[in-house]
């Protein structure tokens, strides 16, 4: 079959119609801005210097007060306008991507090229905002808040870059909110039933879980708990209410908490109609006001790619090639961890590792709060990184993988859009150390994936769910070598799906809540759909159908679409039914087959055109209490929930069957059942 030289992409707006042109002033040579009718900028240099210097002056010209906020975010910086209710946050971010020495040291070391297109960008930043101070165009936000604009500075874009790589790079972390999960259904149910719900809720592989990656997977393994002791459990609690103060007040600021999300497919040639591949990239990311995706195309100096970018931020992370697309979806691989240090008793500036004391790198931070007082804070870090949280002589410290790499991820990233062929791109994705999922297609007809970044390799016995010893016996011994993470070219089903679901058969998970891949995925929604394309039949109306059904899908609560189980095992829970059980049964099973699993308002009077998304997250809350309450303690989320509803309905058929009895002596049609009359009561009661 010949392939037509095209790729169908649905990603953006990407129609290039002059509506208005325009010469950046760049200091040296010229760059030439032209509007679309959206009003998305292009760009034309035939410098890197030119090219980049508009990049920046596009950038503060569209979106300055956006790009504001994200550098007081990541600097550290927002109590100085917002007040008080904001000094969490800059707290975490000046632990995590501070000081402002450590991003000097990352430039000095970053490739001349780098610092060329960095200093590039600020100056056109720069000169927008003088320019917009000088004829009173600055945004009005400005002069609402008192706040006089200063300039961009380079390491504005490198902290804007660290805090988006980790908000949406980073995966993990997450130790101590296990330690606080154990020790709370200790302390409900006791050691031995703590220990079965344990195993039952905290899984490394299920071979049930969809995978991006088609092929058989392995063995299922399950997780053993650890010892946790009270200075762990303190611990946990100190860290959970700091990383909770942080995000309120990145939500009162209007900006986006750290959001995993995103959802893309790819079909090939041999399932597309006219022979060209599809992409469908949905990055989401947060709803904010603008929201934060920016669009640009950047054309000369190597370059010729229109995509996505965000305020400050001098790349385009997703987008369209010289012949190919891409999009990213989060990867969810555990690439940071929380290390246990213990502090020496007789001088709290020191800590053990590897047979001595070793000081602490320490700083005392000075943090401006608008209406109040400076806040002085204390922070340190070991050879791990910064120090989360400290009680008494243990302290526990995070280290993440892509720590001393930020500007090495950001320029592998930003050459993608000098790529010209499926080679070139894949040789670049190497250097990005933060964990995504990328999908590819070009117009030679190839579909691709790539589950990207550097993922640490633990200390053998190592149990991955709580915190490391730091002494020593618990490093990290290097990084899997690329060619070992998931990846496929041109697979033989003709497509791929991702939506932050597992990468490959075999591929641990040892993070938690939304992260622990189960059978029971929203994935299952896209791959529905890709299963049944027929051969030569896609369009891109079978993009469209495939980004509507998954918008649309009903998710568990309605508006929480990180949880949607409806495609899963609607089928499964009808199936277990007994109509004898109540009259109203009968026709539910009838509304619910006629049921297409979607909330839709075609009709536009603000209510769901039908009720069964009501029943079944009615129903699906009523189960889950009545069969999983009394063992959980209230301590499961809803994702982890969704998987054990499906392994308990696959039974001995699961690949990880529950260990725990959570029936208490009914049978699973009873339970199915007389959740459905709970829930129709409930309805009934409401709604009438």
């Amino acid at each position: 079959m010949s392939l037509r030289p095209r790729i169908a992409v649905m990603l953006a707006v990407l129609v290039v119609a002059t509506s208005h042109v325009a010469a950046a002033p760049a200091a040296e040579g010229e760059a030439t801005i032209i509007r679309d009718e959206y009003g998305v900028p292009h760009i034309f240099a035939e410098t890197t210097h030119d090219l980049f210097y508009a990049f920046g002056y596009v950038q503060a010209q569209d979106r300055l007060w956006q790009a504001e906020l994200l550098r007081r975010q990541a600097t550290g910086r927002l109590a100085e306008v917002l007040g008080a209710g904001s000094v969490a946050s800059d707290v975490e971010a000046r632990l995590l991507f501070g000081p402002t020495e450590r991003r000097d040291a990352l430039y000095a070391a970053s490739s001349e090229s780098l610092r060329e297109t960095l200093d590039a960008h600020a100056a056109g930043m720069n000169d927008w905002i003088a320019e917009a101070s000088a004829t009173g165009a600055l945004p009005l936000e400005y002069s609402a808040f008192g706040v006089t604009p200063q300039p961009w500075t380079v390491d504005d874009t490198i902290a804007v870059a660290m805090a988006l790589g980790a908000n949406f790079g980073w995966a993990g972390s997450d130790e101590l909110t296990t330690v606080a999960v154990f020790n709370g259904l200790v302390t409900a149910l006791g050691p031995a039933a703590a220990a079965e719900v344990f195993a039952d809720t905290h899984w490394l592989n299920d071979p049930d879980a969809p995978t991006t990656v088609p092929g058989a997977d392995t063995a299922a393994i399950t997780a053993t708990p650890a010892e946790v002791d009270e200075t762990m459990v303190r611990a946990a609690a100190r860290v959970t209410a700091d990383r909770e103060a942080a995000r309120i007040a990145r939500e009162r600021a209007g900006l986006i908490a750290p959001n995993h999300a995103s959802n893309a497919a790819v079909i090939g040639w041999s399932l597309s109609r006219d022979g060209a591949p599809l992409l469908l990239g949905g990055p989401q990311m947060g709803y904010t006001a603008p929201q934060i995706n920016h669009e640009v195309g950047l054309h000369g100096a190597g370059f010729n790619v229109t995509g996505m970018t965000i305020a400050g931020f001098p790349l385009v992370p997703i987008g369209v090639g010289d012949g190919f697309a891409w999009t990213l979806t989060s990867g969810g691989t555990d690439n940071s961890d929380i290390f246990v240090e213990t502090l020496n008793p007789d001088d709290p500036t020191e800590y053990w590792f590897d047979g001595a004391w070793h000081p602490l790198d320490c700083r005392v931070e000075a943090i401006a709060v608008a209406g109040g007082d400076a806040v002085q804070q204390t922070m340190c870090a070991t050879h791990h990184g910064p120090i989360l949280a400290v009680d008494g002589t243990t302290a526990f410290s995070l280290q993440t993988a892509t720590d001393g790499k930020e500007l090495t991820s950001f320029e592998a990233w930003m050459l993608l859009g000098t790529a010209t062929n499926i080679d070139e791109f894949a040789s670049l994705l190497p250097g990005v150390a933060y964990n995504f999922n990328a999908l590819y297609a070009d117009n030679a007809g190839n579909i691709a994936y790539w589950h990207i970044g550097h993922m640490p390799i633990r200390a053998a016995g190592l149990n991955p769910l709580f915190p490391a010893s730091g002494s020593g016996d618990a490093e990290w011994q290097g990084f899997l070598p690329f060619a070992l993470n998931p990846q496929v070219v041109n697979p033989a089903q003709g497509w791929l799906a991702s939506w932050n679901n597992k990468p490959a058969p075999g591929w641990l998970n040892s993070s938690a809540d939304f992260w622990r891949w189960g059978g029971a995925h929203r994935v299952n929604t896209f791959i529905n759909v890709l299963e049944a394309v027929a051969p030569g039949t896609a369009t891109t109306r079978t993009l469209e159908l495939l980004n509507r059904t998954g918008g649309f899908t009903t998710d568990t609560p309605s508006g929480q679409a990180g949880s949607v189980f409806v495609s899963t095992y609607l089928a499964e829970m009808m199936a277990q039914l007994d109509p004898s059980t109540d009259p109203r049964i009968r026709p539910i099973i009838d509304l619910l087959k006629r049921w297409d699993q979607l909330q839709v308002d075609r009709n536009g009077d603000g209510l769901y055109d039908g009720p069964q998304g009501a029943i079944f997250n009615a129903w699906w809350f009523a189960l889950s209490e009545r069969v999983f309450a009394d063992d959980t303690a209230g301590l499961i989320d809803r994702f982890v929930m969704g998987n054990l509803i499906d392994r308990l309905l696959a039974g001995d058929t699961a690949a990880l069957p529950l260990t725990h009895d959570y029936l208490d002596g009914e049978t699973l049609r009873e339970a199915v059942s007389g959740a459905l009359v709970t829930a129709l009561d409930a309805l009934t009661a409401q709604f009438g």
